[in-house]
């Protein structure tokens, strides 16, 4: 993100423009490397943090103690592996012998912590595998009560619907639905007169009624 400093200004043809004046300073939230340091801190000195003399001595002493116990550790191990080769140092069968034995040794403690790794992998992944079992039939069967549910919801509204209308064809009243139809048919090509009477279609029977109006707005 860049702006421009000063603000521009629009110029006439006749005036000169001065390209030295305007400087693109990038926008930053820190102050810019190049700057140096501030005149107010060029000669300020950081302070120390003060640790009190029991701290640094205690902290002394506890390194000291952990270097002590760690070297002594590191040496005893050393010597505790290597005492069953100095004997046979000096026969090399003897020392390869001894570094087979001990390279079986280790193979089979091996052996036995890849075993009993092998073994939790087992049961952590059987035990993973029955819990997503478990997890999707769960989903299933609650899916399937949401499908009932809504499947009962949409038979509910349905047989509302059809008790509030009566005249609806079902598939066991079609037949009748066909032979009524038939036995009727309606023609609404009709007309009315000024005062109300309906003229019926051509094709249509005349009803029983004779009087049969609609009332017409003039």
């Amino acid at each position: 993100m860049f702006k421009i400093v000063p603000k521009l200004q629009l110029l006439s043809k006749y005036e000169a423009v001065n390209f030295t004046k305007y400087e693109l300073v990038r926008f930053r939230k820190r102050k810019p490397i190049h700057l140096g340091t501030a005149k107010s801190k060029l000669f300020r000195i950081p302070e120390r943090p003060n640790q009190p003399e029991e701290e640094r001595m205690e902290l002394l002493r506890i390194f000291n103690n952990y270097r002590t116990t760690m070297k002594s550790l590191r040496n005893f191990f050393i010597v505790n592996h290597s005492s069953e080769f100095v004997e046979a140092s000096e026969d090399p069968e003897e020392s390869r012998r001894l570094f087979e034995e001990d390279f079986k040794r280790c193979s089979a403690i091996n052996d036995q912590w890849n075993k009993n790794q092998k073994e939790r992998r087992e049961k952590f992944f059987a035990k993973q595998h029955e819990e997503e079992v478990t997890f999707a039939l769960n989903r299933i069967e609650l899916e399937k009560k949401k499908a009932q549910e809504l499947q009962e919801a949409i038979e509910e509204i349905v047989r509302k619907e059809k008790e509030e209308c009566k005249t609806i064809i079902t598939p066991d009243m079609l037949d009748k639905a066909i032979e009524y139809a038939l036995a009727n048919p309606v023609d609404y090509n009709f007309a009315l007169e000024s005062n109300g009477e309906k003229i019926i279609g051509r094709n249509t029977k005349p009803s029983s009624n004779q009087e049969d109006k609609i009332v017409a707005k003039q």
